[in-house]
């Protein structure tokens, strides 16, 4: 695996944190992940959503968690790769497949997140679905 400086590091030890919190559901866990973060952060993820919107701080991105983790299961990222844009940017493009709790689809398409980094941790993070019709569709059958 490539070492793409610190800001990768960063967002490695969010996507341990984030693996083990979908594993355990415990809030210790839950903890841990939040502490990956910049303490301002700010999530951006598609209006359309039930989870979309602008979540600030810890605490709204852990609210935006568990949204989304009461609407998705089965999350698994595919083959991600990554691109450096500056010392404080990443872009990751991967394919992520998951099911919807309501429904039982299954969806797998390409996202593309942008994720801006202050003091070593993600202060700043944009979510895009390629096709955002498809997951409410997925949730909605």
């Amino acid at each position: 695996m490539t070492d793409y400086g610190t800001p990768f590091r960063s967002l490695m030890r969010f996507y341990e944190a984030e693996a083990k919190y979908s594993a355990s559901g415990a809030p210790r866990d839950r903890d841990l992940l939040l502490s990956t973060l910049h303490p301002e952060i700010v999530l951006h993820q598609p209006a359309s959503l039930p989870y979309g919107g602008e979540w600030r701080g810890r605490e709204g991105f852990g609210h935006w968690l568990d949204s989304f983790t009461q609407t998705w299961t089965n999350i698994e990222p595919v083959d991600p790769l990554f691109y450096t844009c500056s010392p404080d940017v990443l872009v990751s493009t991967v394919t992520m497949r998951a099911r919807a709790r309501s429904t039982g689809l299954r969806i797998e398409m390409p996202m593309c997140q942008v994720i801006r980094f202050a003091d070593d941790l993600p202060i700043e993070w944009r979510n895009f679905a390629w096709d955002t019709a498809l997951m409410l569709q997925a949730l909605r059958q």
